[in-house]
């Protein structure tokens, strides 16, 4: 138990150090709906949280190496196969819901469940839901429907999946969601994104019939891989002991984690749910897809893009190019600096993954073997930026699905936003901070797979760690900037 508590003790120690420093004058920062000030100044907490994950790097170290290898019973208890059916029911009617009203309803994205369901309830609550509790798409998504009945109706696809493709559809589909999101505007008009979901769904019917549901879901789909890369971080580990081949062929018969194909066809008694140690998820899990490298690094880059385009320096920033540089419109604007963010942060991945794979057994394995230990930072990010934004506009998810198409059978109602904007900064510090001081943990326990002496694993991963810090540099600033919204 010693060995578990000088990391929490080292961010906390940080954290203590922000909190007795003196208030002083510091920009307004928005978190949903709250404007706030900063208790701190802007250069003492990025400060203290690069000391924590700094400090935390002789600590895990010196850890235990046992730490993340205790595994829980078995907390799985058959019987839900006809919830499971019943909640993939009510998310296709959801589905059908999502598209009527955002063709027909209100263009007013507070008041439409296109707008609603898909960015605050779907993007947003599935990211965290799936890193608390594992990967729970696998249980409502909706295509598994239709994709059962596209493999009843063709049950020898005509293709096989190119195993060089690996998930870089899925890759693909982040990168566009993360565009619709941060650069076009049609992605909060509720018509537009219609369409969009639309156009996607035959997407996915189109490849579950060339090479069979389970093949392309497991690779291809969005929600399916972005819900499986956050439950890497949960403390619940889903896994399977069967002596069946994998009906998505991903892995050989026997005990696997983290494959939902899997899960699907197991009988009762072959699927487990357990506890399981420290930031195990990054290494227990299934190994990476071609692109799983890429989704990961993607989805910190967007998530970290959105947090930046939401402040005054990027507006600032943005004005500056327009005025100097180019008379891009708007969307072309933000498309250029969401790609001047996002090649970067993955071209310094690449590069120190390389490094790394110098000492190591080279780069692409280096690329596979640690760009899992970045999803501790994703979720930390993930958490921070967003968590507070579904608890404010989670509250209207109830009315726009009683009342698609705002035809008044609900009254009007306000949001809640009473959370004491103090605590809700000092939570976004503090998950931040863990999450890189988690990622470090990762890295390290990882690394001793590489190379079995302590000192020399540090030596391996230092590049890596440099890059966590930095990221915690980044983060923590993003977070002090001024924002535009409030």
């Amino acid at each position: 138990m010693r060995a578990r508590t000088p990391p929490l003790l080292a961010a906390a120690a940080a954290m203590g150090v922000m909190g007795l420093a003196a208030p002083a004058t510091a920009d307004a920062h928005a978190i949903g709906t709250v404007t706030y000030q900063s208790p701190v100044p802007l250069w003492l907490y990025v400060m203290a949280g690069a000391i924590a994950v700094a400090a935390s790097v002789p600590v895990a170290a010196l850890a235990d190496t046992r730490i993340g290898s205790h595994l829980g019973p078995n907390l799985y208890r058959p019987g839900s196969g006809r919830l499971v059916r019943v909640a993939q029911i009510v998310a296709a009617a959801l589905l059908v819901e999502i598209v009527a009203a955002g063709l027909f309803g209100s263009e007013e994205f507070a008041a439409n469940p296109a707008t609603v369901l898909v960015w605050v309830d779907l993007w947003v609550g599935l990211g965290l839901v799936a890193a608390v509790f594992g990967p729970v798409w696998d249980l409502v998504n909706p295509l598994r429907l239709i994709g059962d009945l596209v493999d009843r109706v063709n049950p020898q696809p005509p293709l096989a999946y190119p195993e060089a493709l690996g998930g870089w559809p899925a890759v693909a589909a982040l990168a566009a969601f993360g565009w619709m999101e941060l650069a076009w505007p049609g992605g909060s008009h509720p018509f537009d994104l219609a369409l969009v979901i639309v156009v996607y769904v035959l997407v996915q019917i189109i490849g579950m019939a060339l090479v069979g549901a389970d093949v392309w879901l497991e690779r291809a789909e969005l929600f399916t891989t972005f819900s499986r890369v956050m439950a890497r971080v949960s403390a619940f580990e889903w896994y399977v002991v069967s002596d069946r081949p994998c009906p998505a062929d991903l892995h050989d018969p026997g005990e696997v984690v983290g494959c939902g194909a899997c899960w699907r066809q197991a009988a009762p008694q072959e699927r487990g749910i357990r506890w399981r140690g420290f930031t195990s998820g990054t290494w227990r899990d299934l190994p990476l897809l071609p692109g799983g490298a890429a989704m990961i690094v993607v989805l910190l880059a967007v998530v970290l893009f959105d947090g930046f385009a939401e402040t005054m320096r990027f507006t600032d920033l943005a004005q500056w190019i327009h005025r100097h540089w180019t008379s891009l419109p708007d969307t072309g604007l933000r498309t250029l600096m969401m790609v001047g963010f996002v090649v970067p942060l993955a071209a310094i991945f690449a590069a120190v993954a390389a490094a790394v794979g110098r000492r190591g057994r080279g780069f692409h394995d280096a690329v596979d073997r640690y760009a899992p230990t970045l999803m501790p930072i994703v979720a930390g990010y993930f958490a921070a930026h967003y968590l507070l934004y579904l608890v404010t506009y989670g509250q209207l998810t109830w009315k726009v699905i009683i009342d698609p198409l705002e035809r008044d059978w609900v009254p009007d109602l306000g949001v809640w936003t009473g959370y004491p904007s103090g605590a809700a900064w000092a939570f976004q510090v503090t998950v931040i901070v863990l999450g890189h001081v988690c990622a470090i943990f990762a890295a390290h326990r990882i690394a001793l797979g590489v190379v079995s002496r302590r000192r020399a694993a540090v030596l391996v991963q230092a590049p890596l760690i440099a890059l966590m810090i930095a990221y915690t540099v980044l983060g923590l600033w993003i977070l002090g900037q001024a924002y535009t919204s409030g």
